[in-house]
């Protein structure tokens, strides 16, 4: 199983009034614009991050997003790879990423209310919707726009959106209340301006087709939670996503200020190993796990429980099967399983093509192979991958923008 969070699913699901009852709706969704990370720990409220962390820089979390949705399900991959389905009657939602051996299923509840009109600060966290009584043309559908203004104790935050009562609505973690607005979100900007935020490229009624089934002979964990809070309960995604030694099990303690799950490690003599600070898990291999703590702080962690590094990252995921890029103080580097740091203090990382690694130093780019060696140097003006998963590369300012297959390219600039 790759890359899968107990914390954070990646779609959930409402219960909304759905107009286009007797369609299917497929939309696509294109992400734009960058957050520092400096601005993004210093300026944002705690609540709003998830808002803003698909625009954190060199996360690139989310490029598109595909959604298929009708009256009694929704179907949604991020990147052509993170998916889950959405099914409204059970108010359930699956997730799952390709070539995981697990789907994860959790029963939704509303982060937000929606209303028309401010509340009062002991109300809980709502979303206040002004319509500001403008009509546009998103991909050649007709959309209100409106103004959102989302609260969530002392802090709020601000969004514009253009949604369609026509469109059934649907459901992403990053943005939890536009699955309750009245119609589908088909652009949305964050904050003031229009620098961060995303639009519906692709708006159609499509034929039935077969995009809210399960992946056949999965194992399905539901991670809804229950109401027990006694040590040791509700620990089934953690341990099916990473066993530990024999000798060893997964125990959770649930915070009763905040109702936050925390995971450790304890013997099966009851000796404790690692103490319940762990908030969130993911597959690295079959040896190496990658946590994250209550203090925000990502590890390597072993069958064993041990801590492979010595120091917490700000950031931390996989690369390869034995690479992971980290981020620490606005720095991004590459760690092995074995905890050794290749190389660090690079403006940016982030996965390329077959395995291949791409770096920014001193503003121009550079390329990595799977073992983490220095394969371009950081010369290239821009480098990235178009949609068929073809090659686009820009050596020099004022030079045209080149198409490339990857053995072209790499025949041509690995030296």
């Amino acid at each position: 199983m790759k890359n899968l969070f107990k914390v954070a699913l990646l779609f959930g699901l409402s219960i909304p009034v759905v107009h286009g009852q007797d369609k299917q709706w497929q939309m696509e969704f294109v992400f734009k614009g960058e957050i520092s990370p400096e601005k993004f720990e210093n300026e944002i409220p705690e609540f709003a991050k998830e808002f803003y962390e698909p625009f954190l820089k060199g996360k690139t979390a989310y490029k598109n997003v595909e959604v298929l949705a009708d009256a009694n399900y929704s179907s949604a991959v991020v990147n052509q790879k993170e998916h889950a389905i959405l099914n409204r009657k059970l108010a359930k939602t699956y997730s799952f990423s390709a070539g995981d051996d697990i789907v994860t299923a959790e029963s939704y509840h509303p982060s937000y209310k929606i209303v028309s009109n401010r509340l009062k600060e002991s109300e809980g966290p709502y979303v206040w919707m002004q319509d500001l009584g403008e009509i546009e043309d998103v991909a050649g559908v007709t959309c209100k726009k409106a103004k959102l203004f989302i609260k969530n104790q002392a802090d709020s935050a601000e969004a514009t959106v253009w949604y369609s009562e026509a469109v059934p609505t649907y459901y992403m973690t990053a943005f939890s209340f536009v699955n309750d607005l009245p119609g589908a979100v088909l652009k949305l900007s964050l904050g003031q301006n229009t620098d961060l935020g995303f639009e519906t490229t692709k708006v159609s009624n499509v034929s039935t087709v077969e995009g809210f089934q399960l992946p056949q002979d999965v194992k399905v964990v539901d991670i809804s939670g229950s109401s027990h809070t006694e040590e040791g309960e509700d620990v089934s995604l953690f341990e099916d996503t990473f066993p530990l030694d024999k000798s060893l099990k997964w125990v959770m303690v649930k915070d009763n200020d905040t109702n936050d799950e925390y995971y450790g490690i304890k013997s099966s003599t009851g000796q404790e190993v690692l103490p319940c600070s762990l908030f969130s898990l993911a597959y690295f291999n079959d040896r190496i796990a990658i946590v994250s703590d209550k203090d925000n702080y990502f590890w390597l962690l072993d069958k064993k429980g041990n801590k492979v590094n010595k120091t917490g990252f700000d950031w931390l995921t996989p690369a390869t099967e034995r690479l992971a890029i980290f981020q620490k103080d606005g720095n991004f580097g590459l760690v092995t399983q074995e905890g050794k740091v290749l190389l660090d203090k690079k403006e940016n990382i982030s996965k390329f093509l077959n395995n291949y690694l791409m770096f920014s130093e001193d503003g121009k780019i550079g390329l990595l192979d799977e073992n983490g060696k220095i394969v371009i140097n950081p010369s290239l003006l821009f480098l990235d991958v178009d949609s068929a998963g073809k090659v686009l590369v820009r050596d020099k300012e004022g030079e045209e923008t080149k198409t490339l297959e990857l053995d072209t390219f790499i025949k041509e600039y690995v030296k």
